[in-house]
Order: structure tokens, then C-alpha cells, then sequence
């Protein structure tokens, strides 16, 4: 089969095409001429050179494929204004669905985000439950307008199955759940405060796309999740399999505060924040779904979160990003 994927230079698409390749299709790439493609040809990947605000090189790069894999998107909670991320997640959106009406793509798989189910505080999400009306971050937001923008191309024809991430971490990670690993790890977080996330491992969330577009329903949402977990319990395991000092768990308004002052003090490094107010507002909010859905439906079979997180630190070590070997290594 021969499958277009859009956001492929990316840590979540770049886990859709090494499934993609395990799986034996032929995978072609939509990339930028600035983007570093060498990992993807080694793959055996085809790069079609645009981008996803240039619809006509979308087009021509669908000629001949049969399925899409929309991935591309700006994902951090810190240092992206709203408008930056709206006119990549919907009008790359746009763009992309518009080149796939005129071409002869018979499927797309949407990569949404969980974050976009918007279960209210203390509810554990599901793909039924509707959002709460607010919203904890800009990201949440454009991806929120993004992924309602998709749903209406069901009606112009295009068969589109959703695919919504929770907190997607493993080895490659350096968005706020990779970043706050490695500074944990290093002994860069003074605290920690109660709250709850839910998390999934990149290699599954590739091979949950692959999943989707092979057993996936037309219109349907597909959450990918493995372990919903609270913040002091997740950075206890990462210490006890790193041997790095746990840090000291301290009240939400304290918290609170110390991600303020983190955000004040990156506007001068202009290196991110150790946590950011939107990462504290996700987390004391409480980020909790359920991705069973994708168990019954799809077959998937999720890495567990301790050996996964074992697997990311064995990588980040290797890659020189620790200051102490982690005592899993062996």
C-alpha cells in the first residue's frame, strides 16, 4: 500500500513511519527542503517536498497513494502563541483535507490528541464524553478547532478515523513530558505537587495509526492510553529505576508559584521552563482517559509504562543527556 504522511520529520509521525515499514508499505513523506530527511531515506522512505500550508504541494504529493496519515502539527505548552498554532492545526488541516477530495486516497487517519476530550475535573474521559467548554491550554484549543474541522469532512465524503494520543512519551522525546523527564533525572525539579496524567508509548502510538487504518470505523475517535497515573507516583518510578532523588512533593499553590517563576526566568534563558503554567494547569486539573476503546476495536497492546519508561531512560543516557549513569542500565 502507498500512504502519505504529513508530520513525518516529527516524534509521533516518525513512530507512524517506522510502523509503516515494519508493516512492508511504501511510505512517502510531505517535508520541508529544510527538514533532515537522512533517518527517513535510510528507512527506505520517499521524501515529497512541501508543506502543509502549500496545498498544491499536498496534491502532488498524494498522487498515487492510497492512504493519508495527517500528523503534522506544532505541539509544546510553552513558547507558542495561539495564532501560531491555530493556522498549523487547522489550516494545515484545511489544506490537507482539500488536496485529499481531489485526489484517489481511499482513507485518512487524523492524528488528534486526547487532550482534545475535555473531561471535566476528576471525570475519566472517554471517546463519548463531551467537552467541557474551556479549555487548559492553547494547544488544547487549536487542536480542539483542528480535529472538529476534520469531522466535518466525513459529510464532504473523505473516510476519516481519529486517532487521540494521551501523553505520548519514549525514547526521541524532548516535549514537555521528555524535558521534564530528563531535568528529573538530573535533578532539576526542586517539587512536585499532586496531580494526575495519562500516558502511551511512542511505539505504540505508531502502531495505533497502522491499526487504525486497517480495522478503524469511519467517523470514529480511537483514544491511545495505557496507564493513567498521579505525578508523585510516575516521578517515583522514574527515580527508583534511575536512582535519581525523589523530589519533594509540596502544595498546589506552591507549585503554582514555582511554575510562574519558572516561566519568568525562561523568558531570559529562553530555554523552556522546568514546568510551565499550562503543563500545572493540565496536570492539577487532572488529565485522565481511558484508551480500552482501542483494545476491543483495534487489537493494540500497549507497553507497559514500567518498560517503557526503563527503555526512555536507557535512551536518554545513551544520547549523553544524564549527568549519572541510571542505575537500570546494565
Amino acid at each position: 500500500m502507498n500512504v502519505l504522511v504529513t508530520g513525518g520529520t516529527g516524534f509521533v509521525g516518525g513512530a507512524i513511519i517506522r510502523a509503516l515499514v515494519k508493516e512492508g508499505h511504501h511510505v512517502r513523506v510531505l517535508a520541508r527542503r529544510t527538514s533532515k530527511t537522512e533517518h527517513l531515506t535510510a528507512q527506505g522512505v520517499e521524501i515529497a517536498y512541501g508543506d502543509i500550508l502549500d496545498r498544491a504541494s499536498i496534491e502532488a504529493a498524494l498522487q498515487g497513494c492510497d492512504t493519508l496519515y495527517h500528523a503534522a502539527a506544532l505541539y509544546d505548552l510553552w513558547g507558542l502563541d495561539l495564532q501560531t498554532l491555530t493556522r498549523t492545526g487547522v489550516e494545515g488541516t484545511r489544506n490537507a483535507l482539500e488536496a485529499t477530495l481531489k485526489s484517489s486516497v481511499g482513507k485518512v487517519v487524523y492524528t488528534s490528541t486526547a487532550v482534545t476530550i475535555g473531561e471535566r475535573k476528576g471525570e475519566v474521559g472517554t471517546e463519548r464524553t463531551l467537552h467541557r467548554d474551556y479549555f487548559l491550554s492553547k494547544y488544547e484549543r487549536a487542536k480542539f478547532e483542528a480535529e472538529r474541522l476534520a469531522i466535518t469532512y466525513l459529510d464532504k465524503g473523505l473516510s476519516i478515523t481519529i486517532v487521540n494520543p494521551a501523553g505520548v512519551y519514549g525514547p526521541g522525546d524532548f516535549k514537555p513530558t521528555g524535558r521534564f523527564m530528563i531535568d528529573l533525572l538530573n535533578g532539576r525539579v526542586p517539587s512536585l505537587s499532586a496531580g494526575v496524567s495519562s500516558f502511551v508509548y511512542i511505539d505504540d502510538v505508531g502502531m495505533g495509526h497502522v491499526l487504525a487504518a486497517q480495522k478503524g470505523q469511519v467517523g470514529e475517535r480511537y483514544i491511545l492510553c495505557e496507564r493513567v497515573i498521579k505525578t508523585p507516583e510516575i516521578a517515583h518510578l522514574i527515580c527508583q529505576l534511575s536512582g535519581a532523588k525523589m523530589p519533594s512533593i509540596v502544595p498546589t499553590f506552591l507549585a503554582g508559584a514555582g511554575a510562574w517563576l519558572f516561566e519568568i526566568a525562561s523568558r531570559f534563558t529562553k530555554r523552556p521552563p522546568v514546568i510551565s503554567s499550562e503543563t500545572f494547569r493540565l496536570i492539577v486539573h487532572g488529565f485522565q482517559v481511558d484508551g480500552s476503546k482501542a483494545v476491543k476495536e483495534l487489537g493494540i497492546k500497549y507497553t507497559p509504562l514500567e518498560e517503557g519508561i526503563r527503555e526512555t531512560i536507557l535512551w536518554y543516557w545513551k544520547q549523553g543527556l544524564l549527568k549519572r549513569k541510571p542505575t537500570c542500565v546494565t
